[in-house]
């Protein structure tokens, strides 16, 4: 974010841009999401509070007059490119029409009309959904209707021959329960915090309301299976699960009697010695060792590699804690996979010993890339739409991962952008590959830690964001997407980036922040059309001198490396309008520094600069100036003479 300090008024102004091209000129990552642009140069994308801010006219980080702060010149120039609109104040008052079926709803309640009411609220709701009466009037509606209904006896699930011959509830009483069914799954607190799951169980009380008729037509039915199968049976499902791995270990007869043959921990206190990849062939299969080595091998298929830095990746991926012992961490892996299937389909799981197969890691992988295929799905525009179909929904977890290649090779051609950001991804299907006409594709905050070979497919492909993942290297194909113009790989694990990047020849953003690198290969300075490079916080020593050829380049950022010196090519990148150096170990700026005629924000803060050259003076356009937490007993005189300079920060020094 930018600093309060300022020298110049500027005139307040509010605008929302909803473009997909603006870039943080301080983060150097995209912003995906609207935002609103302050003349202070921050940015918010909650829209409550910026409007409330806007209201105020307070900043939020420092609580000061907006109308005090100057205009960030990068965002705001970026943004005169994009779409605005202008920004909307917030109606606390509900509309006229909402306000109608609150009263009505009110009205229908105080009969003891439940349902209807709840009927009426949700209208209300859906119109204003701001408007607190009608939240509060439907919650005390759901729990009434759903105590009202408690005395019902509830459907059995699955139907013994004995059953059969019984008479079956009359499809009145089937619409009834079904009713209670969802009004009591929307009160779980699990449903609650699983938003898909939620919006699926709103959308069909919404739509059962809405029917006149008593009785439930045949689809409904479906439905009304479906639901309850999925998620009126949690205890179920749990206990199948626990079968599933008394199947493997057939020599134990619950989780806790399961004694591994090995006891092998990756706590950070247990010697590397005693941490060892394990051939499945060396002991026996029911050894949790073996398992565990074995799911190691599904998410690392290279079959190669430090066992230790991967068995960390696991943990991540499943979010376990690193210090328990490996015979309690198999288990917790199987439990979140089957919850996670579980959550996807129902009839996988129908705990028939007739029909369904043993669990084994020989079909662990298929099962995680069914579910993947799931996630995949419910991003893809009208895969969710398809999957809420009831004969889709009644499908088990396999057969709807087939359908997902004959639903791409059908609509594939018509997406061109994809964004599965914060999917929950573990790994990427190989259908990416057919979206043939794919020309954005966002993979940011998943847990990937390989990328399939046919995302080479992907010919029309220009951006591509794999940001926060724990990706460890990078497929060769990814260097034949010869279209590729924005690539960003920041915050995974990676140590090295192969010299085939240079075969991106029209790339022009490039993010390699927050890796573990220790050089960068000749290559990427061969990038003629590079406009903006960050390679922020790695293991930098050096920068060669070939840096120079980048004759494109306007926005550098090697903040947060060890580097002790620039090379002197870097005062010549003409075009360079911003130029991060903060958080290195610098001790000197050459005199070179004032050859950057363009340049409008320098950053050279947390170094150990002891002087900064008069030549500083000759960078007219200079905006921004970053001086603070260095060695410095002086400034120049010149540096009052910038005429465009609006923010100066200089503490943390010797004066």
């Amino acid at each position: 974010m930018m600093p309060s300090d300022s020298i110049s008024n500027a005139q307040a102004t509010f605008r929302t841009t909803v473009s997909e091209n603006i870039e943080d000129p301080v983060s150097g990552e995209l912003m995906t999401r609207a935002v609103t642009l302050f003349p202070c140069g921050h940015t918010f994308n909650e829209d409550t509070v910026i409007q409330c801010l806007a209201r105020n006219k307070l900043c939020p980080l420092d609580r000061t007059l907006i109308e005090r702060h100057a205009p960030n010149y990068t965002v705001r120039h970026l943004a005169e490119t994009a779409e605005s609109h202008p920004l909307e104040e917030i109606k606390h008052e509900p509309s006229e029409e909402a306000a109608g079926h609150f009263l009505r709803g009110k009205e229908l309640a105080e009969k003891g009309e439940h349902a209807t009411a709840i009927e009426a609220l949700l209208q209300a709701l859906q119109l204003t959904p701001t408007y607190e009466k009608a939240q509060a009037y439907l919650e005390f509606c759901l729990k009434r209707s759903s105590e009202a209904s408690s005395s019902l006896q509830p459907l059995p699930l699955v139907f013994s021959d004995k059953d059969k011959e019984k008479k079956l509830p009359s499809l009145g009483s089937y619409k009834e329960r079904y009713t209670e069914l969802l009004f009591n799954l929307l009160e779980e607190p699990s449903i609650q915090e699983h938003s898909t799951l939620k919006k699926i169980l709103e959308n069909q009380l919404e739509e059962l309301m809405s029917q006149d008729s008593e009785e439930l037509n045949q689809e409904g039915k479906i439905s009304y299976k479906w639901t309850e199968k999925l998620l009126g049976e949690n205890k179920k499902i749990r206990q199948f699960a626990l079968e599933k791995l008394r199947q493997i270990h057939q020599s134990s007869s619950s989780l806790a009697s399961t004694a591994p043959q090995s006891s092998i921990s990756t706590s950070s206190s247990t010697s590397s010695k005693e941490i060892q990849p394990l051939s499945p062939l060396s002991v026996t299969p029911l050894s949790m060792a073996s398992l565990y080595n074995a799911i190691i091998q599904v998410h690392f298929s290279e079959g190669n590699g430090d066992f230790i830095k991967q068995a960390r990746i696991l943990d991540k991926i499943y979010e376990i804690d690193s210090t328990l012992p490996i015979e309690e961490k198999v288990p917790y892996i199987f439990q979140k996979l089957f919850t996670l299937a579980a959550s996807l389909s129902p009839t996988e799981f129908e705990g028939n010993a007739k029909e369904s197969k043993a669990f084994t890691l020989s079909n662990y992988s298929s099962y995680l890339l069914n579910i993947n295929r799931l996630l995949l799905w419910q991003k893809l525009p009208g895969g969710t739409e398809f999957l809420n179909q009831p004969q889709i929904q009644a499908l088990p977890l396999k057969k709807k991962g087939e359908l997902l290649t004959q639903w791409i090779e059908e609509h594939g051609k018509d997406i061109i952008s994809l964004n599965l950001d914060k999917s929950g991804l573990t790994s990427l299907p190989p259908e990416i590959g057919q979206l043939s006409q794919l020309q954005r594709l966002d993979l940011a905050s998943n847990r990937l830690t390989a990328i399939p070979a046919e995302i080479g497919q992907l010919s029309q492909l220009q951006r591509l964001n794999l940001a926060g993942n724990l990706l460890t290297s990078i497929p060769a194909e990814i260097w034949q997407l010869t279209k590729l113009q924005w690539l960003c790989l920041g915050y995974n694990l990676l140590t090295a980036i192969p010299a085939e990047i240079g075969q991106l020849s029209q790339l022009q953003a490039l993010y390699l922040y927050c890796n573990q690198l220790t050089s960068i290969p000749a290559e990427i300075w061969q990038l003629s059309q590079l406009q903006s490079l960050n390679l922020a916080r790695n293991r930098l020593t050096a920068i060669s001198a070939e840096i120079g050829q980048l004759s494109q380049l306007q926005s550098l950022d090697l903040g947060g490396n060890p580097l002790t010196a620039i090379p002197a090519e870097i005062w010549q990148l003409s075009q360079l309008h911003t130029l991060w150096l903060s958080n290195n170990q610098l001790t000197t700026i050459p005199a070179e520094i004032g050859q950057l005629s363009q340049l409008r924000m320098l950053y050279l803060s947390d170094n150990q600069l002891t002087t900064i050259p008069a030549e500083i003076g000759q960078l007219s356009q200079l905006h921004i100036l970053w001086l603070s937490n260095n060695q410095l007993t002086t400034i120049p005189a010149e540096i009052r003479q910038l005429p465009q300079l609006r923010q100066l920060k200089i503490e943390g020094n010797l004066f």
